[in-house]
């Protein structure tokens, strides 16, 4: 079994805009689960904005963020892709795609303007996109005479389990999410309770999707 590692990545895409020195940088951000999704997304762009002097590209992939891929898509080598690289991994996000869509104004930027055009652009993104985490759950049923239940429901709230479905027949069964590692104080805290008598049965491994709050102020 693949083992869950909670992850950072965005809830959906995010664009802004800059114009520096009458150039436009267009700062998108893709979540996807793939390079090879993020690929398409890219190719799609490309064609979409086919006018523009570069759409140049960034990627990174994986629960422990190791695969990650960038392009600078024309402009001089290190200035575009590298910076925008630095800059996703700076954010401890994952599966995420940003590309940076620039259109030529007429004025050269210099090798220093442009990390710093192609950095802030991704930048502006990233502070605008909304985040979400992926967190590891485990998943056990649980089942209770009726007359322990209300006493494990209080307990197990407050040592911060979450409680789901819940049904009511001769017994009282429901469903509680533990957080990896604290399963164990689950076990006890069941067994405390019902002298021994119940347990927690695991019945899956999943991720909850969190939705992080952006930051006070926006």
């Amino acid at each position: 079994m693949e083992e869950l590692r909670e992850y950072r990545t965005i809830a959906q895409p995010c664009t802004t805009c800059q114009v520096i020195k009458k150039s436009k940088f267009y700062g998108r951000l893709y979540p996807a689960e793939s390079m090879e999704q993020a690929q398409e997304i890219l190719d799609g762009l490309k064609k979409q904005f086919w006018d523009a002097s570069h759409n140049c590209s960034a990627m990174i992939f994986g629960q422990m963020r190791e695969f990650s891929r960038c392009s600078d898509d024309g402009e001089p080598q290190g200035t575009a892709g590298m910076p925008m690289l630095e800059t996703l991994r700076g954010s401890g996000l994952t599966n995420i795609l940003a590309v940076v869509t620039r259109y030529f104004g007429g004025t050269l930027l210099g090798t220093g303007g442009l990390v710093r055009a192609y950095g802030s652009s991704v930048s502006l993104a990233l502070a605008e996109a909304k985040k979400i985490c992926y967190k590891p759950r485990i998943a056990f049923s649980l089942k209770l005479p009726f007359r322990l239940w209300g006493k494990a429901e209080s307990q197990l709230l407050a040592a911060g389990y979450e409680i789901g479905e819940v049904q009511y027949t001769d017994v009282v069964s429901g469903t509680v999410f533990s957080d990896f590692g604290a399963e164990g104080r689950l076990a006890k805290i069941i067994s405390e309770i019902s002298a021994g008598k119940a347990a927690p049965v695991e019945i899956a491994r999943r991720y909850q999707v969190i939705e992080e709050r952006s930051s006070p102020g926006k």
